[in-house]
């Protein structure tokens, strides 16, 4: 039998009221622990061991939710729920990619016109236009925000496409930019893929 993963419609609407699914928002949404002494040890104790995550299945689509543990001044735990990473299933995965319908001027340090325009995003990558002569081997672009600060895109040359489409790799590191943009890519997913309840028997 195939493994089926089902959401219910309140699983669904929890996702999409998710405070950092709501732009400009500043809550870190989280469930409170309680289940006993036996249930907190053994979450300290895979906390202390590895990343815990929540993990969503749909449309062909994986959605997984970093937990941090967090224990208050009275020793009660709750799981904090991190932004969202976002990836297309299939062989292989790959990170879900937002596509501009209309491609975004990129600005520079300086707030100026970089000559780059966004075609595509995803949290690994990015497909720009070069709309000048030099295609640079590495680039520091910044993406406008209409309501804050621009997120910064740190790039490194992967490939280069027809019609002046080059393909960069991000850098992996975490910084709060790289958090911003992956909160950026998931309320564009969710803007442009609401959640329907999946169906199954």
């Amino acid at each position: 039998m195939q493994d089926t993963h089902l959401l219910t419609s309140e699983e669904l609407d929890f996702i999409q009221d998710l405070p950092f699914a709501q732009p400009a928002s500043s809550q870190t949404p989280s469930l409170k622990v309680d289940g006993g002494t036996q249930t907190k040890a053994l979450l300290t104790r895979l906390a202390a061991s590895d990343q815990l995550t929540i993990e969503a299945h749909f449309n062909g689509e994986r959605v997984t939710f970093p937990l941090n543990l967090v224990e208050d001044e009275f020793h009660s735990l709750s799981l904090e729920i991190g932004v969202p990473q976002v990836v297309e299933q299939g062989a292989p995965e790959r990170a879900w990619r937002l596509h501009m319908q209309t491609p975004i001027a990129l600005l520079d340090e300086h707030g100026h016109a970089s000559g780059m325009w966004l075609h595509s995003l995803s949290t690994t990558g990015m497909l720009v236009e070069v709309r000048h002569n030099a295609v640079p081997n590495s680039c520091t672009l910044w993406l406008p925000q209409a309501d804050g600060e621009p997120i910064r895109l740190q790039g490194i040359l992967a490939r280069r496409t027809d019609q002046r489409l080059v393909a960069y790799r991000l850098s992996g590191r975490k910084t709060a930019h790289r958090e911003r943009l992956r909160q950026y890519i998931y309320q564009q997913h969710r803007l442009l893929n609401p959640l329907q309840a999946t169906q199954g028997t």
